[in-house]
């Protein structure tokens, strides 16, 4: 995830989630940089983004034609 506020980049997972002070609950998560309190991240959106990165990525090709050969060969 990338901050709104100061443009860090950082795990989800490793931050902060809730500020505790909302009513109803913060679903937020907060910079562990500024501690801006950023929007969750919708969950399609994050799917998405891991599709692309494995298209993009260099070495993404030949591993999906390797596995292509595996499975003709068996």
């Amino acid at each position: 995830m990338i901050c709104g506020f100061c443009g860090h980049e950082f795990d989800e997972n490793e931050s902060k989630h809730g500020c505790g002070g909302c009513p109803g609950g913060c679903h937020s998560v907060h910079c562990p940089r500024c501690n801006y309190k950023n929007p969750l991240e919708p969950a399609f959106i994050g799917k998405l983004k891991n599709l692309l990165q494995r298209k993009t990525s260099p070495g993404a090709k030949d591993a999906e034609n390797s596995e292509d050969k595996k499975s003709k060969t068996s």
